[in-house]
């Protein structure tokens, strides 16, 4: 099965204009089949817990639980998870302390769709070759 195309993906931002435009971006590229949104870092620890997706695209800045602390949530249940952060670029050193917490990459704002489809298809794929070893 191609890891690419049929992949679970949650999508987590305060903002849903975000949401849509990363979920639109990806069906563009036929990236993914189903696509989870949650609105804050609490939203996302639950729903990554009861969905199990392949991949993350988390937000830093958001309310109840910000983004940081939702992936160190999501690593602590499950250490394979495949977390990239999205966030602005004033954000760097907030981004490093959630790539530290276990992200696996980032993506800073603004950016162009390649920069997000790279990120998303490297993680989806070496998924995939990770669990064939």
């Amino acid at each position: 099965m191609n890891p690419l195309r049929f992949s679970k993906i949650l999508i987590v931002d305060d903002a849903q204009f975000f949401r849509y435009s990363i979920k639109k971006m990806l069906m563009e590229a036929q990236i993914g089949s189903i696509y989870y949104e949650a609105k804050d870092g609490k939203e996302a620890i639950t729903l990554y817990i009861k969905k199990r997706p392949n991949l993350v695209i988390m937000d830093i800045v958001m309310p109840n639980i910000d983004g940081v602390k939702a992936t160190q949530a999501i690593i602590q249940h499950d250490p394979k998870a495949k977390i990239i952060i999205i966030s602005a670029k004033e954000n760097k050193e907030i981004v490093t302390n959630a790539i530290k917490s276990g992200a696996k990459d980032y993506v800073l704002k603004p950016f162009a769709s390649g920069q997000v489809i790279m990120a998303v298809s490297k993680q989806l794929v070496t998924n995939r070759l990770q669990n064939r070893i």
